[in-house]
């Protein structure tokens, strides 16, 4: 039996990951979301698989205003901005000082996130050196931090580069991404907009970049040599979502399925990181 209350720093885009182990443990928990204005996402799906939760302000759970109870096991999520995965450096600097704001209000802390472009980023490893509370991450067969949410729902590691070597030129796309897929990209597209901004309709025409809110992306998908995006199942998130989610990607993206020869989806980084996070509260 679990006991003591377990920090979860989590992005949207694996949610599905967390839920999923939450509704396979069959242990009685407290669920605690904070109120950041991304939980939205995490408390459907936990109303969809009948987890009950409370939400609180982040200031009254660090300040102890909100009261965790330490006798039972408690887990207190917060969700990050699903748009810093387009600044790296943005998105270290809030994971660390989160991690130093939870210290006196947690026991633990599970880092539901990738590295996202922060080479060599080992988040647990960074609290260990800092003396912080236990914690951990998502990390392949060989016990390195996997890259991306990709990474995570494939096992990451070696996997990945075999992924990427059997399907180059295709956009990964589990159900998260797909149903996330708008909001992902909004985080990109400022800089999009303003390069859009300063050509005129001929320089536009000449390039080939048609009219229309997803007309970039498509002009980038299409230069870069993508047709195709690749179908990893991963049997998280809701089934009518996710299709609902692939059918608005191919109208949107013009990209074509392809569905691959073997199952590329893994939860050995999701069984394993929900795990290691339960024992540091035995």
């Amino acid at each position: 039996m679990a006991k003591g209350i377990l920090g979860i720093i989590i992005c949207p885009m694996l949610d599905d990951n967390l839920v999923y182990s939450l509704d396979k443990d069959p242990e009685g928990k407290d669920v605690v979301l904070a109120d950041t204005g991304n939980q939205g996402p995490i408390a459907r799906k936990l109303e969809r698989h009948s987890i009950p939760y409370r939400i609180s302000g982040w200031d009254d759970i660090i300040s102890g205003k909100t009261a965790l109870d330490r006798e039972r096991y408690t887990v207190l999520v917060y969700s990050l901005n699903l748009g810093l995965h387009a600044r790296p450096d943005v998105l270290r600097d809030r994971v660390e000082k989160l991690s130093e704001e939870m210290q006196p209000v947690v026991d633990a802390i599970g880092f539901y996130l990738g590295t996202c472009g922060n080479e060599g980023w080992d988040i647990p490893a960074w609290c260990s050196s800092m003396g912080f509370k236990p914690s951990a991450t998502f990390r392949d067969p060989l016990r390195n931090p996997c890259p991306d949410c990709v990474g995570v729902n494939i096992a990451g590691g070696p996997r990945y580069l075999d992924l990427l070597r059997r399907y180059p030129k295709h956009i990964y796309v589990f159900p998260a991404f797909a149903v996330n897929k708008d909001e992902f990209n909004e985080a990109n597209r400022a800089g999009s907009e303003e390069a859009l901004g300063g050509m005129d309709e001929e320089t536009l025409k000449e390039l080939g970049i048609e009219p229309g809110p997803n007309a970039y992306e498509r002009w980038l998908l299409k230069s870069g040599g993508y047709e195709h995006y690749l179908r990893i199942e991963t049997g998280l998130g809701d089934r009518d979502e996710f299709e609902a989610a692939l059918k608005e990607l191919r109208r949107t993206s013009g990209l074509k399925e392809r569905v691959p020869d073997e199952n590329w989806g893994s939860l050995q980084p999701t069984d394993e990181l929900y795990s290691e996070c339960k024992s540091f509260l035995g």
